[in-house]
């Protein structure tokens, strides 16, 4: 369903395209260039050079197949002219670690893109919850600080049942912590921030209400309208369900009638506009309270490509890939074939832990289950996978819900059997 914001937004100028994607900061296991270049594009990687990168990112160089790679050495006007040498016509964050160069990029190279004066908007969960609330939307009370003291002054003034410490940038590899209180606060402080400084160079953490709610994930399309105003349109909707020790058990596809899904729909045109988003794909995590309604959790302003894609695709007959490309060039030539509806799917996941990784044979038992439609890398027997991904990922799919849940079920029991090598019951 589109929804057009309620504000006038000035683009960039949009130039015209020519089918060249450049890709900045594309680290984490990212599969951006793959995606696009099954759509017929061409890719340009844009590294960030040791001064730049944060120190736990790998190059992506040989991870990925790119057509081209620029390396970013901190000289913007260098950078700038190389893309356009290349024909680049439009330019796509690859991680949170991209966010703000790619919009930076976008504006000097009159490419369709957020102000990048209002970068962190697009994936600093601490500025999202105060625009958001100085815009009178609902959001999570919270703190954002580099600084212990100012915390846990914050944690005293407002005490609740509970917290959640994480990083300030959203999408990066780290796992928030709950924290009962300014004891356990104090002690997962140190590690947490070294952890959002190697993954984001940016010491700034956040603290907030524990949010006890169901969590969905949200995504979305923008695109400057034909009256000038920004259209927003969401896309679909994924429920999480957590296991008793939290950990993440299974997401499900929900149906645009389903509850809460006409709620949210209602509710992230209001945070995109609030968030400054103009042009792009947006993923965001957001918790619905039955008393207060949906809260944003985080906002990413990033591509979401998952081993769901195509899954999706068959279920709803939209192409997440597709759709995000042709907010910024011209519609791919691979055309969309339009997919059944009723379709079941649904993404397991599978915990890893330290040192070990999924065991050969089951991972082909795993594979050959009747709705196994897709599974992450280290599942596909291709031999040594680096990923950064904290679960190994199976996605189910079928119009039969009861088959889906009885392959459900099989996954969960070989779980308790050990799927992981040197693991034991």
């Amino acid at each position: 369903m589109a929804f057009t914001s309620a504000a006038p937004v000035v683009a960039p100028r949009y130039e015209a395209a020519d089918g060249t994607v450049a890709i900045v900061a594309p680290y984490g296991g990212s599969d951006h260039a793959v995606a696009f270049a099954r759509q017929g594009r061409r890719t340009v990687a844009v590294e960030l050079d040791d001064r730049h990168r944060p120190s736990a990112l790998a190059p992506a160089g040989g991870a990925v197949a790119f057509s081209e790679s620029v390396e970013h050495c901190g000289s913007l006007r260098q950078t700038v002219k190389k893309l356009r040498g290349l024909g680049v016509s439009a330019v796509v964050a690859g991680s949170a670690a991209g966010v703000e160069l790619a919009e930076r990029i976008a504006w000097h190279l009159g490419l369709p893109q957020g102000d990048p004066e209002t970068s962190r908007l697009r994936f600093d969960r601490g500025v999202q919850a105060a625009v958001l609330a100085s815009a009178g939307i609902q959001a999570p009370r919270g703190i954002r600080s580099a600084h212990l003291a100012e915390v846990l002054a914050w944690a005293e003034a407002c005490p609740l049942p509970g917290y959640t410490l994480a990083p300030a940038a959203a999408g990066v590899p780290v796992e928030p912590v709950v924290c009962a209180g300014a004891g356990q606060i104090n002690t997962a402080w140190p590690a947490m921030k070294r952890a959002a400084a190697r993954y984001s160079d940016d010491p700034l953490l956040v603290l907030t209400e524990r949010l006890s709610a169901r969590q969905f994930l949200v995504n979305s399309v923008s695109r400057p309208g034909a009256d000038g105003r920004t259209d927003h349109v969401v896309t679909d909707m994924w429920a999480e369900t957590r296991a008793l020790d939290g950990s993440l058990d299974r997401t499900d596809l929900l149906h645009p009638d389903e509850p809460p899904a006409p709620v949210l729909s209602a509710y992230m045109p209001r945070v995109l506009d609030a968030l400054g988003v103009m042009c792009g794909p947006v993923t965001a995590r957001v918790a619905y309270d039955e008393d207060r309604g949906p809260l944003l959790v985080s906002a990413l302003a990033v591509p979401g490509i998952s081993p769901a894609d195509e899954a999706l695709r068959t279920a709803t007959g939209y192409d997440r890939v597709t759709d995000a490309l042709d907010t910024w060039i011209p519609p791919s030539p691979v055309p969309l074939v339009p997919g059944r509806a009723g379709h079941r799917v649904v993404r397991v996941h599978l915990p890893r832990r330290r040192g070990t990784a999924v065991g050969p044979r089951l991972g082909r038992i795993l594979r050959r289950l009747p709705t196994v439609v897709a599974v992450s890398a280290d599942l596909l027997g291709h031999g040594p996978v680096i990923d950064t991904a904290r679960c190994t990922e199976v996605v189910l799919s079928s119009d039969r819900p009861e088959a889906v849940e009885a392959d459900y079920r099989i996954i969960r029991s070989l779980e308790c059997g050990g799927v992981h090598d040197g693991e034991r019951p």
